[in-house]
């Protein structure tokens, strides 16, 4: 089944492998970034999971061998373009509204990563419960090269699993990291061979999930989540007022401009 908005050039295809409901970001053109829309229809489609009884785990995975690349570039052009912070606050929102449905979500969600896992790519992964890598998968915090902060709750995410100052490492200086330095930072469950093997021991693991007791797992869940002080929901909002106030400045414009032109992003 596909849950597809024609605007967004892209779908959230969606199929049950017995309890386990795998959701597949469906836009391999642009590597899987993230336009509002799909943002919207992906969060919407977590949500209608939980609603599910016959469900009892999610697998997030992306088409044709990549996660996801991200925001959609060019959304955040029209964004910064627009010149308006009240615009760029309510793009954030949107975006949030799917990190806190994987975040929420009772259900146990496990992300299957293979190639580029960049920007909200890499965030939206840190929202989900387990991240199951392929080799190939590539991590990177690539805000700060495109003139912006880290967005999708990473600021909030990322130190909770490697550390303070991984995170600011990761974050400050965007530099890329393979699946097995990923494993060994803590970010990822386990590394596989190829993305084939990394879908399959995500469904795995799923279906490991929903064989437990559903009430069990999802407060479980909550305890871990809510284990630190201070709320995913309060750093989201943080997070969309900062954002937008770096969208208005000239260097967020310089790096999108360059980075549509296909110009090679600073290191």
């Amino acid at each position: 089944m596909d849950s597809g908005d024609p605007d967004a050039d892209g779908a959230i295809t969606v199929s049950d492998r017995g309890p386990v409901r795998l959701l597949t970001i469906d836009r391999p053109r642009r590597r899987n970034a993230l336009t509002p829309g799909l943002a919207d229809l992906l969060g919407q489609q977590v949500e209608a999971a939980g609603r599910d009884p016959a469900v009892g785990a999610i697998v997030l995975a992306g088409a044709e061998g990549h996660f996801c690349a991200g925001g959609d570039a060019q959304a955040i052009v029209e964004v910064i373009g627009a010149g308006s912070q009240q615009a760029a606050i309510a793009l954030m929102r949107r975006f949030h509204r799917l990190v806190d449905a994987l975040w929420t979500s009772d259900l146990p969600v496990v992300a299957a990563v293979s190639g580029v896992a960049y920007g909200g790519g890499f965030n939206l992964a840190l929202a989900c419960d387990l991240i199951i890598a392929s080799a190939d998968a590539r991590f990177c915090q690539v805000f700060l090269r495109r003139g912006l902060i880290p967005d999708l709750g990473g600021a909030y995410l990322l130190p909770r699993l490697v550390g303070v100052q991984r995170a600011k490492e990761l974050m400050l200086r965007t530099r890329e990291i393979g699946a097995a330095e990923a494993r060994e930072m803590g970010l990822v469950s386990s590394v596989t061979a190829d993305p084939d093997a990394a879908l399959a021991e995500a469904l795995s693991a799923g279906a490991e999930l929903a064989a437990r007791s559903r009430l069990a797992v999802t407060l479980t869940k909550r305890l871990i989540n809510s284990a630190t002080a201070g709320s995913l929901q309060s750093a989201l909002e943080q997070e969309a007022l900062s954002q937008a106030a770096v969208m208005s400045t000239q260097e967020a414009a310089d790096g999108f401009a360059a980075f549509t032109r296909g110009t090679p992003l600073r290191p």
